[in-house]
């Protein structure tokens, strides 16, 4: 009976010993849950997509956690042009804390091309890529049906996390037996064996090639800004002299150097309501004046001496891959007048030119920081001010063009410097009929300025 009392006792102590060890074991430590960053898509719709992206990447249930978008943007705009690089995305995440990056754009007007990039913040390699041809829409119903499916299962693989300390069975306490004779060796229960639990199989998903990422063809956004704003100062040179058989006993006018600001503003409105063609449609308004300006007469007497520009219309532009073109129809004046005195002789006419005018630009990135911008135009002179009086040029018709070529460097993705220079040339013919007596058979009048400024791009 002794025996058998013994045997009963060694199996509750095995028993109370093993419990604690299998609890242990049992009691499993949380997932550590997937940090996704999504970064600002490319695109006119970028906002409107990314919370379509935050939204479906992080809803409840799917283990992930969806860094805050201010503190993204604040991230990636210490990097100048963005994550582009394996190391630049590595070092994006790292700052972060994120498990996984998301980039992705949205370019076209009547139907949008989405793509969507999942990047490990590990290595900053490309985990998974996919592409959507959708309706214009806002919610973007497609990608929100079909984003899990197609990317979840490469995003399920979260950071690795730790196993759970295995559990050590303490030793099983040896329990003797009341010896009545003399003691006969008890045999020992078996000791049962811990067998510690295997390591989890994790099955790896063979990831697909990835794909070599396109080329940024510059740091212009495909849809272009919505506001453009130029401020810059010029230097101001005009050259004016009559034409014809009586030109070489008529004054000529030379300014060689004087001091002007000038403004030029570009709004395309339509931007904030619809994303096809016409929201390339905006207005352009562009004015210089200059100041301090006099004139010294050959008498040696000085006079106030006012130069300004002003035109307006609309501009369309055509935003392409490696650079952008636009064409402008615009109305405008342009008058150069010098205060003299009623009693002066001095045969100058102030001018005042109302034009119409048409125009053609283009500005072409040549990487993140530089581009170059051109434009040349044509002005048909409707009136002259006092040049086209009786006094001078009656009947008078004339036409004009003007050129500007610039180079840009930007400071920021808004802010940047321009300088280039600029040249307007006008010409004219009195159109008189053959043997009458005219004042001068016409009269050329060219104004050239460089200008240094700082432009503006939203």
């Amino acid at each position: 009976m002794s025996r058998v009392a013994g045997w009963v006792v060694l199996m509750l102590a095995l028993a109370v010993s093993y419990h604690p060890a299998e609890a242990a074991q049992a009691k499993k430590a949380p997932a550590k849950k997937t940090t996704v960053a999504v970064l600002r898509p490319e695109g006119s719709q970028a906002d409107a997509l990314r919370k379509v992206l935050a939204a479906e990447l992080g809803k409840k249930g799917r283990g992930r956690v969806v860094l805050p978008a201010k503190k993204v943007d604040a991230q990636v705009k210490l990097l100048r042009g963005g994550p582009k690089t394996e190391e630049q995305r590595q070092a994006l995440a790292k700052k972060l804390g994120a498990d996984i990056l998301i980039l992705s754009s949205v370019k076209g007007t009547k139907r949008w091309d989405v793509q969507v990039r999942a990047y490990s913040g590990q290595d900053g390699s490309l985990i998974a890529e996919e592409a959507w041809d959708v309706r214009t829409n806002r919610a973007f119903p497609d990608v929100r049906r079909e984003l899990e499916p197609k990317l979840g299962a490469a995003l399920k693989e979260g950071p690795p996390q730790s196993l759970p300390p295995t559990a050590v069975t303490p030793p099983t306490p040896v329990v003797s037996e009341p010896e009545v004779a003399p003691p006969a060796p008890i045999a020992e229960a078996p000791r049962q064996a811990v067998v510690k639990p295997p390591p989890p199989t994790v099955t790896k998903k063979e990831e697909p090639p990835a794909k070599p990422e396109p080329k940024a063809a510059g740091p212009r956004d495909l849809d272009g800004p919505t506001l453009e704003a130029l401020l810059s100062g010029q230097g101001l040179f005009r050259r004016f002299n009559f034409s014809g058989s009586n030109a070489n006993e008529l004054p000529d006018y030379s300014l060689n150097s004087a001091a002007a600001a000038s403004l030029a503003v570009s709004y395309f409105p339509l931007s904030h309501f619809t994303d096809g063609m016409v929201h390339n449609l905006g207005l352009v308004a562009r004015g210089s004046r200059s100041f301090g300006l006099s004139t010294r007469l050959p008498d040696g007497s000085s006079h106030p001496t006012t130069a300004q520009l002003i035109e307006g219309g609309l501009r369309f532009r055509l935003p392409l891959r490696w650079l952008e073109l636009s064409v402008g129809a615009l109305y405008g004046t342009h008058s150069f007048a010098v205060e003299l005195p009623p009693e002066s002789t001095f045969a100058l006419p102030d001018v005042d030119y109302r034009f119409a005018h048409v125009e053609l630009g283009l500005r072409k990135a040549l990487n993140e920081r530089w581009a170059i911008a051109a434009r040349v135009g044509y002005q048909h002179v409707l009136s002259g001010g006092e040049l086209s009086s009786d006094d001078y040029l009656p009947e008078l018709s004339g036409s004009g063009i003007d050129g500007e070529l610039a180079v840009e460097f930007a400071l920021t993705r808004v802010l940047g410097l321009r300088v280039g220079g600029e040249v307007r040339s006008y010409s004219f013919t009195a159109g008189a009929a053959e043997g009458t007596p005219v004042f001068a058979g016409g009269a050329k009048d060219l104004y050239f300025s460089g200008q240094l400024g700082l432009y503006v791009r939203l």
